[in-house]
């Protein structure tokens, strides 16, 4: 490890503060690779009714405190499946956040529905003032975005969504773990939805769950999600309702498991590593950590910070010189110019259905400056001190280079 300082970047020439890789992520402990092969040898891997999937529904259910879970073939699959079993008209609007993955904003569409973008606040999290501006007589739902392993304001909006008549969802892709107020995010609203996919805290690979309290919303999404199939029917087979197969397979259940019992420690470790990387950051010129809202207890999908605005490409340049790779920008656009879909470019066909509106580069105009400053660091629970020394060095030496360059 180098002492970051006033040193000549790697970038131009200059020794880095890492020659090596960081440490690679290891998520899967070895009881999984056990249940995975018990799995495999029992012959079947069907989902639906499997042993391991009706073990890791209770279980999950279980660890967040609902009454009913429900696997899904990953994240976006489980936001469309709680989105379906509200049973929404075409045309009807959901309400969603612009700095999101392209998943959040899919499953809308192909229900029939029309995104609503409402803006973020510092935390960069949806601001519940500019939601309830969005909320009209056609509003069906707020589908509330929990970024980087933070919190929107879950409790503001399950009051907008209450005081309106609308479903408040809550897309907990990144923020397994993460509790607002000493509540569970995913908790707050009629249905949660979580995400297994590679990258979040808590993986299979692929795969999601949703979370609920409600027996009818419960019913729905385990129709939804095996193609409207009631399976509970006796005699020929019935489809009830309209759905999709969205099955997971008892390999999802064999290697997401074992984690619910290591979550609390993965996520304490993760913790653990953004604490030192704010500190590092509040020694960088120029450069300013990112805030969680006040209450939330952040389990840290990544470590987002901020550096100066219109510099992102430049720092994710200097840093991966560095030996310190990051995503510059996050999105780098809002997620409504991100897609074409909603620029234009058709949906489907040459229609642009079920859109009935355009969606300017100026809708949330806070998120949009925020992606000006936006960096984002993998942060993982098996980075090492050393790792993480290295990582906050490099960010500091960054800054200092950068504001002493006229």
């Amino acid at each position: 490890m180098l002492t970051a300082g006033r040193a000549r970047l790697a970038v131009d020439g200059g020794p880095p503060v890492r020659r090596g890789p960081l440490t690679p992520r290891q998520p899967f402990p070895e009881e999984a690779v056990r249940l995975a092969t018990e799995a495999i040898r029992s012959g079947s891997l069907f989902g639906v009714g499997g042993v391991l999937t009706e073990r890791f529904e209770t279980e999950f259910a279980a660890f967040y405190g609902a009454d009913h879970a429900v696997t899904v073939s990953s994240g976006t699959a489980a936001i469309h499946t709680a989105l379906a079993a509200l049973d929404p008209s075409p045309g009807a609007e959901v309400v969603t956040a612009p700095i999101t993955d392209a998943g959040s904003v899919l499953p809308i569409l192909y229900q029939g529905c029309v995104p609503v973008f409402a803006d973020v606040a510092d935390h960069l999290g949806m601001d519940p003032r500019a939601v309830e501006a969005c909320v009209t007589d056609r509003t069906v739902a707020i589908l509330a975005v929990h970024p980087f392993g933070g919190a929107t304001d879950a409790r503001a909006l399950r009051a907008i969504a209450d005081r309106h008549g609308v479903a408040l969802l809550e897309d907990c892709s990144q923020a397994h773990g993460t509790r607002y107020d000493g509540t569970f995010l995913g908790r707050y609203g009629h249905i949660g939805m979580y995400s297994l996919q590679q990258s979040k805290q808590m993986t299979a690979g692929e795969g999601g769950v949703c979370v609920t309290d409600d027996d009818r919303l419960a019913s729905e999404m385990r129709l939804f999600r095996d193609k409207g199939w009631d399976r509970a029917g006796g005699g020929s087979r019935g489809y009830p309702r309209l759905g999709l197969n969205y099955r997971a397979s008892e390999l999802v259940a064999a290697v997401a498991l074992p984690q619910l019992a290591t979550l609390d420690s993965v996520l304490a470790r993760r913790r653990s590593s953004a604490a030192l990387l704010d500190a590092a950051v509040d020694k960088a010129p120029g450069v300013t950590r990112w805030n969680p809202l006040a209450g939330c207890d952040a389990s840290y999908w990544c470590y987002p910070f901020f550096v100066p605005s219109g510099d992102t490409a430049r720092w994710g340049e200097a840093l991966a010189a560095e030996g310190v790779p990051t995503t510059p920008g996050y999105i780098g656009e809002p997620i409504y110019a991100c897609m074409a879909a909603l620029q234009g470019g058709g949906t489907f066909g040459t229609s642009d259905y079920p859109l009935d509106r355009a969606y300017p580069p100026d809708l949330c105009p806070r998120a949009r400056d925020a992606l000006t400053r936006l960096m984002v660091f993998w942060l993982h629970e098996d980075l090492t001190g050393d790792d993480v020394s290295d990582v906050g060095a490099a960010i500091i030496k960054v800054a200092t280079a950068f504001a002493h360059q006229p």
